[in-house]
């Protein structure tokens, strides 16, 4: 039996060198600029050499001695010149004779070097012939004088080649510059080959103004939340060696204006990474498929650059939930591109090192795909910043203005309640518009203070005409607000009553410095709607009639009315239930009532007794503080604004919490405190302190308008448990 033969070692797979391998993107894309740049050469190099073609023919072209035309006619007499050559009837180009050269009859010049080498040669010269000569008959004439020495002519048209295929190129190129704009404007979807392409923006860290978190006032725990993802991207292995992985992605959710897109550029400037930015529309195309193509190109991108960031803001413009306002057998693009993101963020082909941030102040509307762990790991609440952030927000906003000693950043922060990072950004270059439009060295208070006005209830118009009946209409209206938001005890205090128009159509309003609360009682809603109406009761009580200024003092109160009934649950009747109707639908008309006809019946009943019972506590306010109303109404008759001083003089301590300090400590309780007012400016020094101890939720000031035809700004804030607001009146108007 023969031995089996030993099997031969396989052999190894052979190397596969580097130049073998399929060149990775980066490469590709240098083979292919190298490839461009070699045509470009080319062109370049063929230009050139018609270039330095077109100099050597001129320069052969003016070696010879230039002399005049009339010059010209004299040496043919003379008998010097031996041929002639007339070329387009203008140019002339001739031979002297070798006896004249030899003579020195004619003066030529010597021989000189052309450009490839060699010299010109002696006795030619040009000259250049007028148009209306007759140069032939000239030489016929000459020729048959002295038959002995004729004179060799010859006449030639020429073309300048170079000139003429100039001349073709360029209106070649004309035309097709046209064409290809023209094509352009009247069909955008031509582009097919960049129609897929993504628009995004990219902001490399390392170039420009870097932004940080130093950049970015208030949001401390908005900080916190992004600042983990921060460290991932630039210590990963503390977390990966624990086995945690990279967040996919981090939702900036909050109202606008408060730095969604400044916290993601914070994010990008600390992290040290390569920065997309881009908007939700911008996937949205007309063409099917483009948002799609779009995703891809975008990720494709980011890939590149892993790790980066990816910010989407306004992501609700694609991220809407899937399968509304859907037609029957239609395609919906919209549904297409999210569903190109969905697998893009969370698929099978996935890649790390790419974070997705996204901005939306809708965050009700995106898809639920969307929110779900594994896409949107972390959604961050960016909430309207309280009194010390929007203290920590103006110091950012005036570090480059030039401040007066009197500023006061706490001051600033108290009497700017609700408003978001971008309002007081606003509030502080308007600050510096004023001051500069007075020719002032520095901004001071009084300037913020204008600015605060004019970005809460408009610009100011002095000049706008109104009758003396209609003044003193709004003089009583106001001070009407003004007195039952004084001695009520749930009311925010009055800081500031004015009988100036502002705005579109408001005549007049009284602002008020809102506590920043979250919850708010039966009481504390029942004594706003009493101030709200203090004005049309001021008016009945005074003049015996109704005016339309209480307009919108009565849409407020109406709403505030329906949503202690049917949202907050506080009417005995209908008893202690929420419809959600006043906040849910806010602005919406409401179409489908979730209750009955017969409830509503009963929320209608109640909703008049609770306007009636707020009414009648005017009235006996009103009736027993009418010394006060009469005098406050003629001194805002006289000096048309009244200020903190103003008001304390006139109606004394106020009777509940504490007050604003007029250049001094704060002003408390009259039991407490029972000083004599301040003659002083009256400038709003400190800010107010309620007596009820509850959080801050964002009310801006508001101010009761006596304007009833055009709109206003107030906010008459009603809030739940939860600290939402259930009814706004923002700009109402008629």
């Amino acid at each position: 039996m023969e031995p089996k033969p030993k099997e031969s070692p396989k052999a190894p797979p052979p190397k596969v060198s580097p130049e073998q391998k399929e060149p990775r993107p980066t490469e590709r894309r240098r083979l292919k600029d190298g490839g461009r740049a070699r045509i470009f050469s080319w062109i370049y190099a063929a230009i050139f050499g018609i270039l330095i073609v077109n100099i050597f023919m001129m320069w052969r072209g003016a070696d010879s001695n230039e002399v005049s035309y009339s010059t010209l006619l004299q040496q043919i007499e003379d008998g010097y010149v031996e041929s002639l050559m007339i070329v387009n009837d203008k140019r002339i180009d001739g031979v002297y004779s070798d006896q004249a050269v030899e003579e020195g009859r004619v003066s030529v010049k010597s021989g000189r070097s052309g450009p490839l080498g060699g010299s010109s040669s002696e006795g030619r010269f040009r000259s250049t012939k007028t148009a209306s000569h007759d140069l032939v008959a000239v030489l016929n004439a000459y020729n048959a004088a002295h038959p002995e020495h004729r004179v060799e002519f010859k006449v030639a048209h020429q073309e300048s080649w170079f000139g003429g295929a100039m001349g073709w190129i360029l209106g070649l190129c004309l035309l097709v510059a046209l064409w290809v704009f023209l094509l352009r404007r009247m069909n955008p979807g031509s582009q097919v080959l960049n129609i897929g392409k993504n628009k995004a923006v990219l902001f490399d860290s390392l170039q420009g103004k870097v932004v940080t978190f130093d950049d970015v006032a208030g949001l401390v725990e908005a900080k916190e939340e992004v600042a983990e993802v921060v460290e991932f991207l630039q210590n990963p292995k503390k977390f990966t060696k624990l086995g945690g992985v990279l967040p996919k992605g981090v939702l900036l959710v909050g109202p606008p204006g408060t730095g969604k897109t400044l916290m993601g550029k914070a994010v990008a400037g600390e992290a040290g990474v390569p920065f997309f930015s881009l908007s939700g529309s911008d996937f949205v195309e007309m063409f099917v498929g483009v948002g799609a193509a779009r995703v891809r190109d975008l990720f494709k991108q980011a890939k590149e650059k892993a790790p980066c960031i990816i910010f989407v803001d306004e992501v609700d413009a694609i991220g809407r939930s899937r399968g509304r306002n859907m037609m029957m057998g239609g395609n919906d693009e919209r549904e297409n591109t999210l569903n190109q993101l969905l697998v893009e963020m969370d698929g099978f082909n996935t890649d790390k090192g790419v974070i997705i941030m996204a901005a939306t102040n809708r965050p009700d509307v995106l898809d639920s795909a969307l929110l779900r762990p594994g896409r949107f790991d972390r959604q961050i609440m960016i909430d309207r910043p309280d009194r010390m952030e929007r203290a920590e927000i103006f110091k950012v906003h005036t570090r480059v203005l030039v401040l007066h000693t009197d500023v006061n950043h706490e001051v600033l922060a108290s009497q700017t309640p609700g408003f978001a990072g971008a309002e007081i950004a606003n509030v502080c270059n308007e600050a510096a518009l004023l001051a500069a439009r007075q020719d002032k060295e520095a901004i001071a208070m009084v300037d913020f203070e204008k600015a605060i006005d004019r970005t809460i209830g408009g610009l100011e118009k002095k000049n706008k005409l109104i009758k003396p009946e209609e003044k003193r209409i709004v003089a009583y209206h106001e001070a009407g607000h003004a007195i039952a938001g004084w001695y009520l005890k749930h009311t925010d205090p009055v800081i500031k009553v004015s009988i100036v128009p502002r705005g579109l159509a408001a005549l007049g309003y009284a602002q008020s410095l809102p506590d920043e609360r979250y919850i708010t009682t039966r009481e504390a809603f029942l004594d706003q709607m009493t101030m709200m109406i203090g004005g049309r009761v001021a008016e009945e009580i005074v003049f015996g009639q109704l005016s339309t200024g209480a307009q919108n003092d009565l849409e407020r109160i109406t709403k505030t009315a329906y949503a202690m009934v049917i949202d907050f649950g506080m009417s005995d009747k209908v008893g202690h239930v929420s419809f959600n109707v006043m906040y849910g639908r806010k602005d919406m008309p409401v179409f489908d009532k979730p209750y009955s006809q017969r409830l509503a019946e009963t929320i209608d009943e109640e909703v008049r007794v609770l306007i009636d019972e707020v009414r009648r506590r005017a009235f006996a306010l009103l009736e027993a503080k009418r010394e006060k109303l009469e005098e406050l109404a003629q001194l805002l008759l006289d000096q048309e604004v009244l200020g903190p001083a103003d008001l304390v003089h006139v109606l004394g301590e106020r009777p509940y919490g504490e007050y604003v300090t007029v250049n001094g400590p704060p002003r408390v309780a009259a039991a407490e405190n029972a000083h004599s007012a301040s003659e002083s400016p009256a400038t709003v020094d400190g800010p107010i302190a309620s007596e009820d101890p509850v959080a801050e939720n964002g009310q801006a000031a508001a101010e009761e308008p006596a304007g009833g035809d055009g709109p206003v700004a107030s906010e008459a804030a009603v809030t739940d448990g939860n600290g939402r607001e259930a009814e706004a009146s923002d700009l109402a108007a008629r």
